[in-house]
This record gives structure tokens, C-alpha cells and sequence, in this order.
């Protein structure tokens, strides 16, 4: 009974508008003080211990520091770095946005943060180029879904505490899915460029003489451009190495990760590069105190959420419902990849992973799976709830980022979506992509 009120409650209350954190804060109050005998006191008991924890500590700073990354020429610098990377192939500026969405995404951690760093950047210059304005949205966004699965990433460090998980270890582990998902989004501009015509290397036709250059020539130039964008942006491609490899050596912690980003970020902007002034950094630290104060309330209320569900035994009967469908652990993960998607339609990454990672777990422990492998599964799932309608976070920050009205980019949508899922199907099917780098 407490459970079925819960969930009518929420639904009801995200379908008339509710904001999704005070509507999981209050479907859970209501069933608690109807039908259940816990003390309400609970509440504030689990919404503090939620956010009170070192772990989590990290989720702020990562925020801050690809804010900071994006208004300080650090994002610009990793766009330049990828442009001379790959700027010679059809769809080259659809191609250059998807890479550099990967380096961002290796240095913030968040796919509404990579959306809109690069969409910002990017989405003018392609529709200077002729891309239709609402696919230069889609591929911003689904270029951004990259940045929650590379590591670091908000989501494996939300899952890694929610579940007791190693976060180094789910690190590691996003590294080829992310790459491999990047590439796969990369490869799907390319052939619907040459489908529709749009930013071709040696289109028929235009009107411009194209001057041959000899092979010679042509390399040399192209190794130039890589050193000169390399030598510029030194210190935006060192950050990852600093993060990442004190990380992976021991050094500190992902949350000391985190704190370093920050600091790094900061001297490097406005030193180094001297593309952020001290009023731009203090609008950057408004702007994350925002950010971080809506992310907190849903890590507060989702905790409690969760742990209500877990006093209602909710995690043994999905465990028993999925286990007596089936006791094949690939069906099994078919249904689960069919419930994470749904739920990543209505809720944000955040208060999904809190809420559904403690009740699916047991299900996957159950029948053998990794928690490493399965939480790579989680991160891809939900990045792509990211991109689908209604709750699309990076939908809606890529239709504002270029003006456009949402509706206009569903019908490039669902190539790139129906893509994600066979790149999530390989993720879930292949262990091998997750756990070829964890011991």
C-alpha cells in the first residue's frame, strides 16, 4: 500500500509540474506519515546524511570546475585541439563538436555542463556552415551524454557512494564505453552528412577551385596545425592528466580530484590563459552555487526516497519479480536496461542513480554480474535519458543554447538515439568494454 502511494503521489505530482525534487521529497513524506509507522524525523535524518559525506563532496567541485573550464578559454582551447585533430573528413565541424564533447566531458564530469561549454561554441559556427540549426542542437546534446560516462564522471561517483562501489575502479571502467560511444556518435554525423549533403570535403557542387596540394605538403601541414593547437592548449590537455592519473596513482582521492580541478582551473584561466577576470570568476561561483544548491535538495530528498523503499522491502520484490522472469542474466539485463531507460525519461541522473541503484543491485548481485560492469550499464542508460523527451535536460539546454524550439530536433533525434541504444546494447552485452582495464 505505502509503496503504491508513493509512486501515484510522484507521478501525479511530476505530471501537473511539480519541480522533480520537491516532488520525490513530497510523495515520500506522504506515504511515510500515511502509511507507514516511521517517524517523521526520518526524513531529515536520511536528507542530511545524504549529502554529508566526503564522497559526494565531489559532485560540487566538479560542477564548479567545468563552469569555470567553460568561461576561462579552457573549453575553447580543447575545441581549437580538436579541430586540428580531425578537421580534414566530411562533417568536420559535426566531428570536431563530438570530440571535443569527449574532452570536455574529461575534465567536468557532467553532460548538461558539455552541452553547454561546447554548444555554446560550436552551434554558431555550424550554422554558419550550413547545418540545420536543429541537428547542430541534437549532436551538441548527444555529444554531451559522452561527458557523464569518460571519466571523472558525476554519475560514477553518485553510484560509487550510493552502492560502495570503488569509484577509481567505475573510472576506469567508463574509459572505453565512453571512447567507444563518442566514436560511435562521431561515425553517425559523418554518414548523415553525406547523406544530406552538409559539410563536405570535396563537394561537386561548389564553385571554389580547389588548389592540389601534394601529399607531402599536406602532412606536414596538418602535423603543424596539431603541434600549434597542442603547444596552445597545453595546459587545458594537462588538466585530465593531473585529475586522472593522481587519482589512479594514489596520489588523492576523487574528491581532492575534485578541489584540485577547481584550484587548477582558476590559476590556469586567470593567469595563464587571462580569458576570465575576477568578475567573471565570481558570476562563475554564483552560478555554481545555484547548480549545486538544486543538485543537493534532489541528493537530499532521493536518499530518502531510496531508504524508504529499502524499509518497504522494495529492492527484494524487484529482485524477485526479475529473477522470476527470468534467471538468464542477459534477459534479465534486458529488462533492467528497459526500466532505467523509462525512468530516465521523467528524472535526472541524480535521483535516479540514489533511488534505482540500491534497488537493482541485489537483483545483479544475484545472478552474478559485476557491480563494476553494472554501473557502466547505469551511467549509459541514464546519460541517454538525457536526450529523451520529456525530461531531456540536454535537450533543453541545447534548443536554448541555439535558439531553436525543441520539437524542431525530435526528427534527428531518434537516428542518434536508436544509435545510443545498439551502442548500449554492445555496453551491456560485451563486459569485456568495462572491465578489460579493472583487476
Amino acid at each position: 500500500m505505502a509503496v503504491a502511494v508513493l509512486f501515484i503521489v510522484l507521478f501525479v505530482m511530476l505530471f501537473i509540474g511539480v519541480p522533480v525534487g520537491f516532488a520525490i521529497g513530497g510523495a515520500t513524506m506522504a506515504s511515510m506519515f500515511f502509511c507507514s509507522d516511521l517517524n517523521m524525523v526520518v526524513n531529515a535524518q536520511y536528507c542530511y546524511s545524504g549529502i554529508s559525506s566526503f564522497t559526494v563532496m565531489a559532485i560540487p567541485f566538479f560542477m564548479l570546475a567545468g563552469l569555470i573550464m567553460s568561461t576561462g578559454g579552457i573549453a575553447k582551447r580543447i575545441v581549437n585541439f580538436a579541430s586540428a585533430l580531425i578537421d580534414f573528413v566530411t562533417g568536420a565541424l559535426g566531428c570536431v563538436t563530438i570530440l571535443a564533447c569527449m574532452f570536455f566531458g574529461a575534465l567536468s564530469g557532467s553532460g548538461m555542463a558539455t552541452t553547454s561549454a561546447i554548444g555554446g561554441m560550436m552551434i554558431p559556427e555550424m550554422k554558419k556552415k550550413g547545418y540545420d540549426p536543429a541537428y547542430a542542437a541534437t549532436l551538441v546534446c548527444f555529444g554531451g551524454i559522452v561527458g557523464p560516462i569518460i571519466p571523472p564522471s558525476l554519475s560514477f561517483v553518485l553510484y560509487g557512494a550510493t552502492t560502495g562501489t570503488p569509484i577509481p575502479t567505475l573510472f576506469l571502467a567508463g574509459i572505453l564505453p565512453g571512447v567507444f560511444i563518442g566514436l560511435v556518435f562521431l561515425t553517425t554525423n559523418i554518414i548523415m552528412c553525406k547523406a544530406t549533403g552538409t559539410d563536405l570535403r570535396h563537394s561537386k557542387h561548389t564553385d571554389v577551385q580547389v588548389k592540389e596540394v601534394p601529399m607531402g605538403e599536406l602532412l606536414w601541414n596538418r602535423v603543424k596545425n596539431i603541434w600549434v593547437a597542442t603547444a596552445e592548449g597545453f595546459w587545458a590537455l594537462l588538466s585530465p592528466v593531473i585529475i586522472l592519473g593522481g587519482i589512479y596513482s594514489g596520489v588523492f582521492t576523487p574528491t581532492e580530484a575534485a578541489c584540485i580541478s577547481v584550484v587548477y582551473s582558476i590559476i590556469v584561466s586567470l593567469f595563464v590563459y587571462r580569458d576570465m577576470t575576477m568578475k567573471d570568476l565570481y558570476n562563475t561561483l554564483l552560478d555554481s552555487a545555484v547548480l549545486n544548491g538544486i543538485t543537493s535538495f534532489l541528493l537530499g530528498y532521493s536518499t530518502v526516497f531510496s531508504t524508504f523503499m529499502t524499509f518497504e522491502k522494495v529492492p527484494q520484490m524487484i529482485t524477485n519479480f526479475l529473477t522470476g522472469v527470468s534467471d538468464n542474466p542477459y534477459v534479465v539485463l534486458l529488462f533492467v536496461n528497459l526500466i532505467l531507460l523509462a525512468v530516465g525519461c521523467f528524472l535526472d541522473t541524480v535521483p535516479a542513480i540514489i533511488v534505482m541503484a540500491p534497488m537493482l543491485l541485489p537483483t545483479v548481485n544475484a545472478l552474478g554480474i559485476s557491480p563494476v560492469h553494472f554501473g557502466v550499464v547505469m551511467a549509459v542508460n541514464l546519460a541517454l535519458g538525457l536526450c529523451s523527451p520529456p525530461y531531456g535536460c540536454n535537450l533543453f539546454v541545447g534548443a536554448a543554447v541555439a535558439k531553436i524550439k525543441m520539437e524542431s530536433m525530435f526528427k534527428y533525434i531518434m537516428p542518434f538515439f536508436i544509435v545510443g541504444m545498439a551502442a548500449l546494447l554492445i555496453v551491456t552485452y560485451v563486459p569485456w568494454l568495462s572491465l578489460v582495464f579493472v583487476k
